[in-house]
């Protein structure tokens, strides 16, 4: 199935500006780079590998399938939204004490979009419940989780103009869409930034690195899990 959560990260990727390096002090002194060295594999390719299984999974979820495939009803589609409002919102109240530098809070918006849309149907947001919050809490264990979550986060409005696309004829998407129409004609430039922001902010450890990888599937995994059974 097409990829709908989640574009070539390696083709988004935005150069950092190299640092200058430290000035010598006598001749022939060593200069010391600003920055450590590159990761083996850079991180956002391995985001995407690592991540693959959990995504796959998600992607055969009923729910997102209907959505994908342009034929979702309306009510399966309220459905889809009040799943994905229990995501966000549950992962956006989680990331609003633990977001990491460089990213900015305002970008956390996409559960109002879902609650406009679930508006526009007449749909009423249902609360959080408590064991969704503890669940997000859960994955946002320090900065490196932190950019994992966001990794999906952000990916998930990347791939919403696939679905966008792809219930251009359906009635019931167009009636309410503001969660996946996104940033519209700007997503994709936002995106971009926001692997750069991601390979900035976890380019100094090891462990942060294996802890974005661990949070990010642990995310996929969450919402394939609501998607899969919506109803509980």
């Amino acid at each position: 199935m097409t990829d709908v959560l989640a574009t070539d990260p390696a083709s988004a990727q935005q150069p950092l500006s190299a640092s200058p390096g430290l000035a010598r002090s006598a001749p022939l002194t060593p200069i010391v780079p600003l920055v450590p060295p590159a990761r083996a594999r850079p991180l956002l390719a391995r985001l995407r590998a690592d991540t693959g299984p959990a995504h796959r999974r998600l992607e055969q979820a009923p729910l997102l399938a209907e959505l994908s495939a342009g034929d979702i009803t309306l009510q399966r589609y309220a459905l889809y939204l009040r799943c994905m409002h229990r995501f966000h919102g549950a992962l956006e109240r989680a990331l609003q004490v633990g977001l990491p530098p460089g990213y900015g809070p305002t970008r956390l918006n996409q559960a109002a979009c879902l609650e406009a849309d679930l508006a526009s149907l007449g749909v009423p947001a249902a609360a959080l419940p408590a064991s969704s919050c503890r669940a997000a809490q859960a994955l946002v264990g320090g900065p490196g989780a932190a950019w994992g979550v966001l990794y999906v986060v952000e990916g998930a409005r990347l791939g919403s103009q696939v679905l966008l696309k792809r219930n251009a004829d359906n009635a019931a998407v167009q009636r309410a869409h503001a969660y996946i129409r996104g940033e519209g004609a700007a997503t994709g430039a936002g995106w971009r930034v926001f692997c750069a922001a991601l390979e900035h902010g976890v380019q100094t450890a090891d462990a942060d690195a294996d802890a974005a990888v661990a949070a990010a599937s642990g995310a996929f995994a969450l919402l394939g899990q609501w998607l899969h059974a919506p109803d509980n």
